[in-house]
């Protein structure tokens, strides 16, 4: 009993080290990406903390059950390094199985906070990602745009560039537009502008005191100059859509369930597979773990590392096939996961009673 207690107790001091530093490696590098893209005016700059809090639960599967595998293996190792499982061999008769009921102890809770997460949470996450950037995308134009900054929107086709947007957000100055139009390029430069709506809900940017420029792709000599003292521009319509998502990733686990198609099912196998990954991880360490004491434990790490990597690629090409059909979902779930406890089971087999 008290073995079992100090062994699930290092094992969660452990796994709460690991998780740390690789939870906030992944959620840097998220920031940094998602900052990249309020730079560039993919998304709303006010939404950054809140895109990276929702990224970060996409990626909590993951990261626990790297966790888990890397907490059990690197207890392991310590024991082995420090003589004192010999020790156990030796005075006691334990067997190397006697280490599954302590580990499994301190992985279950984790394994089962996985599978919620990769089940349930995971989704309600990425919907939650889609669903602001789509809202992002209805807002018009004129409320995208940030002085100091060239835009891109119409998918690129028109860059707008603002030097000062008044606190409202009603009058602008110093507007700069560039538009593609077919084989011709519109460029219109104004002093100042403002935003206007109509009956109908169209919105309008409405622009004073400038000129425009048309010139043609085709032939680099064609210029026609025009000066203005209004100009408007038609930006769309203030109306807002309702949002529905339609993609597998950000449905309920019930609802890809009543879908027969390899989408979904591809997307119930990754789900799935987490906790089982998780599962298969935690008790592949043990007989993983073993290292000469006289030799480093840095080779150990490296291919533990690997062994997540290969696992995390396997699950992937496991989609992938679902999803051009080419495997029965059922079958890929089982093959790969199954491969892996059998790889487990032989490992466990080679220490207990070939060594």
């Amino acid at each position: 009993m008290i073995f079992n207690r100090l062994l699930v107790n290092e094992f969660a001091s452990s796994a709460g080290g690991v998780f740390t530093v690789l939870f906030s490696v992944v959620v840097t590098i998220g920031l940094v990406t998602i900052l990249g893209e309020a730079a560039g005016g993919k998304i709303d700059s006010r939404s950054v903390f809140e895109l990276m809090a929702y990224s970060s639960f996409t990626n909590l599967p993951a990261l626990l059950s790297l966790s888990i595998f890397i907490a059990v293996l690197m207890v392991m190792m310590r024991s082995w390094q420090d003589s004192e499982i010999p020790v156990w061999f030796s005075s006691g008769g334990l067997s190397l199985l006697r280490w599954i009921v302590p580990v499994l102890r301190f992985a279950m809770p984790m394994i089962i906070l996985v599978g919620v997460i990769s089940i349930a949470v995971t989704p309600w996450a990425k919907d939650q990602i889609e669903r602001t950037a789509q809202q992002f995308e209805q807002r018009d134009d004129v409320n995208r745009i940030a002085p100091g900054r060239f835009i891109e929107t119409m998918g690129g086709r028109r860059i707008f560039f603002i030097e000062e947007v008044s606190p409202d957000g009603s009058s602008v100055k110093n507007v700069f537009m560039s538009e593609q139009n077919g084989e011709s390029e519109i460029i219109v430069r104004a002093a100042s502008g403002e935003v206007r709506a109509t009956d109908k809900g169209e919105r309008y940017v409405v622009l004073k005191n400038g000129r425009r420029y048309d010139t043609s792709r085709t032939d680099d000599a064609a210029w026609r100059v025009t000066e203005f003292d209004t100009y408007e521009i038609r930006i769309g319509t203030r109306a807002e859509q309702a949002y529905i998502s339609r993609d597998v990733e950000t449905m309920t686990f019930e609802k890809l369930l009543d879908l027969d198609t390899s989408r979904a099912k591809a997307e119930i196998v990754w789900r799935l597979c987490w906790p089982l990954a998780a599962f298969n991880l935690a008790l592949l360490a043990i007989p993983w773990s073993y290292t000469n004491p006289r030799a480093g434990r840095s080779m150990s790490l490296i291919l533990a590392v690997l062994i997540f990597i290969l696992y995390l690629n396997g699950i992937s090409v496991a989609e992938s096939w679902i999803n051009t059909e080419k495997v029965n979902w059922i079958a890929a779930l089982v093959g790969l996961n199954g491969t892996v406890t059998m790889v487990t089971a032989l490992l466990f087999i080679r220490r207990v009673w070939m060594q």
